[in-house]
């Protein structure tokens, strides 16, 4: 081969390549045809990422319920086995002539409250009197059950140990005659504290407990006075179970709110009434009452025909009703606290003798918790 033909060789063989590298891109309609499947990809991946997103939250929102709504029928049925619990003395002595006030801190009005462990207020528009005295109406929900509970901490103290103005019950013997008994004071009346042991050493202390249990309309109130308004929790409430715990402040017996539970949005209980009179009193309930106070007639009706004979005695009080109450069934209803968007709630949910609810804010998921709680100490004293 020449040079004149190599070089006419080499040309070609340029031009061949350049030509082959030009046609090997890509079109305008290509490009666009790749966008659009990319596009239609990305646009699938984010619907799938937003979707596993929004099932996650509600299954975290389910989650938070459940606990919440177990854990606040946990604390109720805690206290509830322990009404009545007042160490190691377990005659409760005489019935009061009245309703004891729930909100007393002074030792003869606590006195008095001994005998009635378990007190309640059937749904209350307003809080009543004198349990308003410590429950403002505002820190309460409209149409939602209160429960007072009394007895003493499962923990002793000795004498040496006790917080002055705290109010303490004591359960030993009184000299000189070989008598059980109870005396009642704070820590700083120690001349009060005179019962003994049987080994004649004084008998220790345990804490006098009034717990009384409500559904707040509100988590944290930021009103005036701490009462719940429109505003709270950042302007969304949260139902909330609360309780009002005798405690000390500023040296003295008063009542603290103590949050517990977070959408908890109903209470609703009912109350196993044991006759006393009309059939053997044994501990365990013969008949179930929203409100022992002023039993409904329709609900007397329900029970045993022995109910018509027991709540027709001209004895019969809210009193002696109280003092025989020995179970109680709680019904919660449980709310997320997150709404849910596009969930609309159009059920009506069964609380006990208290009938069908229907929610009015439709925008949140619920779930009712209901549980038979024996008040084991009331119970159990008439076993014996």
């Amino acid at each position: 081969m020449n040079a004149s033909n190599h070089k006419k060789y080499n040309a070609a063989g340029i031009g061949n390549a350049i030509n082959l590298h030009r046609h090997a891109g890509l079109t305008l309609v290509e490009l666009m045809i790749s966008i659009t499947i990319g596009l239609l990809l990305l646009a699938g991946l984010t619907t799938l990422f937003a979707k596993q997103s929004s099932a996650r939250s509600e299954l975290d929102k389910t989650g938070r319920q459940i606990e919440n709504g177990r854990y606040a029928m946990q604390q109720l049925q805690d206290d509830i086995q322990l009404a009545g619990y007042y160490g190691e003395y377990w005659r409760l002595g005489a019935l009061p002539a009245t309703l004891p006030d729930p909100c007393a801190t002074a030792t003869p009005a606590l006195v008095t409250g001994i005998p009635l462990p378990i007190q309640g207020y059937d749904s209350p528009a307003t809080v009543p009197s004198p349990l308003s005295g410590c429950l403002p109406d505002a820190n309460h929900l409209a149409g939602t059950d209160i429960l007072v509970i009394r007895r003493v901490d499962t923990t002793s103290v000795p004498i040496a140990s006790a917080v002055a103005a705290q109010p303490y019950l004591q359960a030993g013997l009184l000299a000189p005659a070989p008598e059980f008994t109870y005396v009642l004071g704070t820590g700083t009346d120690t001349t009060v504290f005179n019962l003994t042991k049987r080994d004649g050493t004084p008998a220790n202390l345990r804490k006098y407990l009034t717990d009384i249990y409500f559904v707040s309309p509100c988590s944290v109130p930021t009103g005036a006075g701490s009462t719940c308004t429109r505003s709270d929790d950042n302007g969304k409430p949260i139902p909330t179970l609360k309780r009002l715990e005798l405690s000390l402040s500023g040296g003295a017996a008063t009542f603290t709110t103590v949050p517990l539970v977070e959408g908890i949005e109903n209470l609703q209980l009912d109350y196993g009434v044991d006759y006393t009179g009309a059939v053997a009193a044994d501990g365990a309930p013969d008949c179930y009452v929203s409100d022992p106070t002023t039993p409904s007639t329709t609900e007397i009706t329900a029970c045993p025909s022995t109910a018509a004979t027991y709540f027709a005695k001209v004895t019969t009080t809210a009193v002696t009703n109280w003092s025989n109450v020995m179970a109680i069934r709680v019904n919660l209803l449980a709310r997320n606290n997150d709404a849910t968007g596009g969930f609309i709630d159009d059920k009506t949910y069964k609380l006990g003798l208290a009938g069908d609810v229907t929610p009015t804010d439709k925008t949140y998921k619920r779930h009712v918790f209901t549980q038979l709680v024996r008040a084991v100490n009331p119970s159990s004293r008439r076993e014996q």
